[in-house]
């Protein structure tokens, strides 16, 4: 079963309807502060993106694009994220397709496998959902804004344990919050209780 994933240097253009798992950015010019994490729903799964390979503590998915990181420094990234307890689908690393040979180049030089070591998002924003080899990919990015009509572009993720959707936590009763809210404005708790039970 495919999931949707949608990404955008700017958070508010990315639209919500169908949306499964959003990717921001952890650091860069264009991170994410937290309400910008926090205008899409508890059930739609998080994805953090690091830009350089500083954010390896914090994001499992590593930007390897012009500017960005290098495959060098990617192979650098993943033996820092598997320290810390990461499997392979916390070890993703970003790329088009013309990189892809890069980055497992690099990543066989530092002793790293391609799904035992380290997954990839690979780009193609062309509408291409399917490469020749899908070894280790776990989302194709295949709808860039020519395709999605937005300032966003569109990715299609293949592995269902690839960043899941949270279980959302439920709140305390409403009956709870009201009496904590009370509280905190000092108003009389016996007065709210029987307003509350007025209306039950």
């Amino acid at each position: 079963m495919t999931r949707i994933m949608r990404d955008s240097t700017t958070p508010t253009d990315i639209p919500l309807p169908g949306l499964q798992l959003v990717a921001g950015y952890v650091n860069g010019r264009f991170a994410w502060g937290p309400m910008d994490w926090g205008r899409f729903p508890a059930e739609v799964a998080r994805v953090h993106i690091d830009v350089d390979g500083t954010a390896y503590k914090t994001a499992g998915v590593l930007d390897v694009e012009t500017g960005d990181a290098t495959p060098p420094e990617a192979a650098v990234w993943v033996t820092a994220r598997k320290r810390l307890g990461a499997r392979a689908t916390g070890c993703t690393i970003y790329c088009n397709r013309s990189t892809i040979n890069p980055v497992h180049a690099a990543m066989t030089a530092a002793g790293l496998a391609i799904g035992r070591d380290y997954t990839l998002w690979v780009a193609t924003l062309d509408g291409t959902e399917i490469l020749p080899t899908m070894t280790g990919v776990v989302a194709v990015q295949a709808r860039g804004e020519a395709q999605t009509g937005g300032h966003y572009d569109e990715s299609i993720v293949y592995d269902d344990l690839w960043h899941p959707a949270p279980v959302p936590v439920p709140g305390p009763p409403w009956q709870r919050t009201a009496l904590m809210a009370a509280q905190r404005a000092q108003v009389a708790v016996g007065d709210l209780v029987r307003l509350l039970e007025a209306h039950q």
